[in-house]
């Protein structure tokens, strides 16, 4: 029985590693630059609601990270379109990752430096 979890964890361990490296990265100017040419793949912000009310990248939605596993069904018609997904510095959006692959989401973007590196770049923000 203890061997049949060790390997389910490895199991998963290696799976979560390989799909963390499918993952692509944008920089904060290319996306504000997509977003100035109102070309910008879906936004995801996977911060707590208090946090994306406080200010967030423009036309980012929001489903808290700790949400997604029963709210992801929101994306589905975007399982097979490229979504940018942050949160404060990173912590998060690499759970959300693992979550939405599971769910069959094939082409996840991480926000380099996150909301924090746009927050240095003084990169402007949408309050509800």
């Amino acid at each position: 029985m203890r061997l049949q979890k060790m390997l389910k964890l490895l199991i998963l361990m290696l799976f979560s590693s390989f799909c963390n490296a499918s993952i692509q990265q944008i920089t904060a100017p290319t996306l504000l630059k997509l977003i100035e040419k109102q070309k910008a793949p879906l936004i995801l912000d996977v911060r707590s609601t208090q946090e994306y009310q406080q200010g967030h990248i423009q036309g980012a939605i929001n489903i808290p990270y700790d949400q997604l596993q029963h709210n992801s069904a929101q994306l589905n018609q975007y399982k097979n379109h490229p979504i940018v997904v942050y949160c404060r510095s990173g912590r998060r959006a690499q759970i959300a990752y693992q979550v939405l692959q599971q769910q069959g989401f094939t082409q996840l973007i991480d926000l380099k430096g996150h909301i924090n590196l746009w927050h240095q770049y003084q990169y402007p923000l949408q309050h509800p």
